[in-house]
C-alpha cells in the first residue's frame, strides 16, 4: 500500500514505481520478449536524440524559439522514460 502521508516523490520516480509494479506474470512470453525489444529500441532512440542535442549545442548551432519548447519536451520526456524503460528491458528472461 502507497503511504500518502510523505514527502511527495518526483514524477520521474512516481513513474519508476509504477512500471516496476508492472506484475510481469501476467504477460505472455511473447509480450515478455516484445516488452524488452520495445524497451532497448526506446533507450537507444532516446540516447541517440540526447547526443545530437548535446552535439547541437556542444558546436554552438542554436534552436529557432519555436523548438525550444520541443527540445525541453523531448528531455522531459526522456528523463521520465529512461528509468522507466530500463526496468522494462531487466524482466528476466526466467520470468518469460
Amino acid at each position: 500500500m502507497t503511504n500518502y502521508t510523505s514527502t511527495p516523490a518526483s514524477s520521474i520516480t512516481i513513474f519508476r514505481e509504477l512500471v516496476s509494479e508492472l506484475d510481469s506474470q501476467q504477460l505472455s512470453d511473447i509480450q515478455h520478449i516484445d516488452l524488452s525489444a520495445v524497451a532497448e529500441e526506446t533507450i537507444e532512440g532516446l540516447c541517440h536524440g540526447l547526443m545530437f542535442i548535446s552535439e547541437a549545442f556542444a558546436s554552438d548551432n542554436t534552436f529557432p524559439n519555436e523548438s525550444l519548447k520541443q527540445v525541453g519536451a523531448f528531455l522531459s520526456a526522456a528523463a521520465h522514460l529512461i528509468p522507466a524503460l530500463t526496468v522494462l528491458g531487466e524482466y528476466p528472461p526466467s520470468a518469460y
